[in-house]
């Protein structure tokens, strides 16, 4: 009866499969119950979108009701991130040389769509440093599209006939490349588009650490040189210089028509004069028919500046508006670092704009007569509705050749940092759950967002690892936090665009300067330092260090024993160097493939151990032995030459043998190495056998193994000699092929 029961017991299904089957039921059954969309949404691993339809609407409508407090969350959340967002839009926009404008668009087509159908709720994305640094490639006179460039394509030409609305070449070439960075940001979404339908985020496992350090190291570099130019000035001296040809202190006509001739090379001689002449009655407001420098400095909007670019100087320390630039941003960058830790209320670079803001325009400019640059002395901030606008751009596939490096590397930075934000949001979310749907959904999502972004004259954006943790760690961790960021932000745009415009530019810089000591890994430093600390200063076991007395000294942050490779910093550095140098898609590809052949090389030595011996053989006469091989470690192109070498063909017997299940076999290398020793001992009349149990090595041999000799494989190694399995391949291919057209290692086979 006892036995009867326990025989029962263990028939039973256990309690977890029970639980596994109705699992799979219910999933089974709520798959079955999904529209169209939401079944190729989970086949994807998709996250629930506002495409799943009026379903997902409601299901947020039910648990926000039920949840009145996570609404509030959620709510609060949104409308501090649209705060926070408006600054950082127009610092980057003039990171990417662009009217602000430009960058506060793109945060908007960004972060609604982003919000409603991107891989990760609660994550935000926008006008973002990484992208920006590399579309001011694009802006750049000397950059991507020169002057020269945009002529040999007829995207600028110079004017012809009346002289009416005739523009210079230089301010042609601004108005051209702003066409192409909308372009190519329409390219740059259709290529992320592709990218997420061939699921390129499951790359980013091949991205090791190193070049992520060295990633966000050189962008945190190009940040902070990027703010460096709002401490230089317009050199109006240079620029009148320019002009200024025998140098008597005045402009006269025939000087302005001797630059402006070089801009308008196809004007007729009288337009080229009707030109000339409209341009100095502007200037010259005296009417004495000569050109001052106060007058050339009074108004930068006059068409004299549109014929010659801008030469800038440093501002120096006996100017009283550089201190006061300085005191902006060193109290702005203090607020950003020290308000968190007292309230977070209100975002702490908002805090510190209105902080800056109420200096500059109640205390500076009307008691003391003293003002620093403003927003709208960059550029005027004209914030409508963003309208629909095809680019008027000649592209060609010359053009599109010329163009596709940097849309590629565009592509590239936008979905490896809207990658690197998703992990981090999980981490913080706690989400340990497979990302790759999440991941190709946040690829079509950013794709579809800067496709917009470039239908709607902005330049396109990515994720921001600083706004979504700001987001989620507010309680933002659902698609209304977001959405709702979004749509408040353009209200603000829109009914604030002539307070932006106020807004020091040195607070700005502030603010992007703690963002820069934010994105800096600091923590590399240290550990990079490690083998250079031990080398000068004596360590001790408590990671303590002594001076030249033997007295102890105070610890630093840099004073530790811990340390990383010289390969490690090596890759960390370089991929700084590379990124600050070149680009950031470009550095990326430099650091996996020397990440990669450090990897290959460390394997190369020493990591296969190949081990001779003898064995008795099972099922023979005693004191029967056979010479066998016990291989360990990974066999690939790195180490094949010494797996072959380590092989004595000489003193071997006849019957050799080789275990293989130990060794973990690679690629094509691994098999020719397999193949190249089976045909050397068949040369001298001796054969090998291979013994392997790993289903991976058995995988790997099937697919490529018909070139490699499948026979030498034998899982029976009892019988001694030349191998049942062998024999039988002898007999079987003597019968079917005549003696004359065996091979060498056939004939071999038969007479053994």
């Amino acid at each position: 009866m006892v036995h009867a029961d326990a025989t029962s017991a263990s028939t039973a299904p256990s309690k977890q499969a029970l639980e596994d089957a109705a699992h799979e039921e219910a999933l089974a059954a709520s798959v079955a119950a999904m529209n169209g969309m939401q079944k190729l949404m989970h086949r994807l691993g998709f996250s629930d979108t506002f495409l799943s339809g009026p379903k997902y609407f409601k299901e947020s409508y039910d648990y926000y009701r039920a949840e009145p407090q996570k609404l509030k969350s959620e709510l609060l959340s949104g409308l501090t991130v649209a705060v926070a967002q408006v600054p950082e839009s127009v610092a980057f926009s003039f990171v990417a040389m662009v009217d602000p404008v430009v960058g506060l668009y793109a945060t908007f087509f960004m972060g609604i769509i982003t919000a409603l159908i991107g891989g990760r709720p609660g994550m935000v994305s926008g006008a973002a440093g990484a992208m920006a640094v590399v579309a001011v490639k694009i802006m750049e006179p000397n950059g991507l599209l020169p002057q020269a460039k945009l002529l040999e394509w007829g995207e600028i030409a110079s004017c012809t006939g009346t002289a009416a609305g005739c523009q210079s070449l230089r301010h042609q070439a601004y108005d051209a490349r702003l066409e192409w960075l909308f372009m190519i940001m329409i390219l740059c979404g259709v290529l992320q588009i592709v990218l997420g339908i061939l699921q390129a985020g499951r790359l980013m496992r091949m991205i090791p650490q190193t070049v992520m350090t060295g990633f966000v190291n050189g962008l945190a570099i190009i940040i902070f040189k990027a703010q460096l130019e709002v401490f230089k000035e317009k050199d109006w001296q240079v620029a009148f210089n320019l002009f200024d040809a025998n140098r008597d202190g005045s402009l006269s006509t025939a000087e302005v028509t001797s630059i402006f001739s070089a801009e308008l090379p196809d004007l007729s001689s009288s337009d080229l004069n009707a030109y000339v002449a409209g341009i100095v009655t502007q200037v010259d407001t005296d009417s004495s028919g000569h050109i001052s420098l106060a007058e050339f400095m009074a108004n930068k909007e006059h068409g004299i500046h549109s014929g010659y670019e801008d030469s800038l100087r440093w501002r120096t320390l006996d100017q009283g508006v550089t201190w006061l630039m300085l005191f902006y941003v060193f109290s702005s960058m203090l607020i950003v670092h020290f308000l968190p830790k007292y309230t977070k209320v209100l975002p702490s670079s908002l805090v510190a704009i209105l902080w800056c803001l109420l200096l500059e325009h109640a205390i500076n400019r009307p008691l003391i007569h003293a003002g620093t640059p403003v927003v709208r002395d960059a550029a005027p901030v004209k914030v409508d509705f963003p309208l629909y606008h095809t680019p008027k751009v000649n592209l060609t596939s010359k053009s599109f050749a010329h163009v596709f490096g940097i849309t590629f590397s565009l592509a590239a930075v936008g979905l490896i940092e809207s990658v690197l934000t998703l992990q981090c949001v999980d981490e913080i979310l706690d989400d340990t759950s497979d990302a790759t749907g999440r991941f190709t959904q946040e690829c079509i999502a950013q794709g579809i967002a800067n496709t917009m972004s470039g239908m709607f004259k902005a330049m396109g954006g990515d994720a921001m690892i600083g706004q979504s943790q700001i987001n989620v760690k507010s309680g933002g961790v659902g698609r209304l936090s977001t959405g709702f960021a979004s749509i408040m932000f353009l209200i603000f745009i829109v009914a604030a665009s002539k307070v932006i415009e106020l807004i020091p530019l040195a607070a700005l810089t502030g603010v992007l300067f703690m963002i820069v000591i934010y994105t800096f890994d600091w923590t590399c430093l240290p550990l990079m330092s490690g083998d250079l600390k031990g080398l000068i200063i004596g360590r001790k076991a408590d990671g303590t260090r002594e001076d030249y007395a033997g007295r102890r000294i105070r610890k630093f942050w840099f004073d530790t024993n811990d340390r990383i490779r010289w390969k490690d910093s090596a890759i960390i550095i370089l991929v700084t160097v590379v990124t600050e140098r070149t680009n950031l898609a470009i550095a990326v590809g430099v650091g996996v493939v020397v990440a990669c052949l450090f990897y290959a090389w460390d394997n190369s030595t020493g990591s296969l151990k190949v081990v001779r011996r003898e064995e008795e053989i099972f099922g023979c006469e005693k004191g029967s032995t056979r010479v066998a091989y016990d291989v360990s470690g990974e066999l690939f192109f790195g180490t094949d030459r010494e797996f072959t070498n380590s092989f004595r063909m000489g003193p071997d017997p006849v019957d050799v043998v080789i275990y293989m299940d130990r060794c973990k076999i690679r690629d094509y290398s691994s098999l020719a190495a397999l193949n190249s020793l089976y045909v050397r001992y068949a040369d001298v009349g001796k054969t090998i056998r291979v013994h392997n149990t790993d289903p991976e090595n058995r995988a790997l041999i099937d697919l490529l193994g018909e070139k490699f000799l499948p026979q030498v494989l034998d899982e029976d190694l009892s019988v001694a000699g030349v191998s049942h399995v062998i024999v039988e391949l002898a007999h079987a291919k003597r019968r079917s092929h005549s003696a004359s057209d065996m091979t060498a290692s056939e004939k071999i086979f038969e007479d053994s």
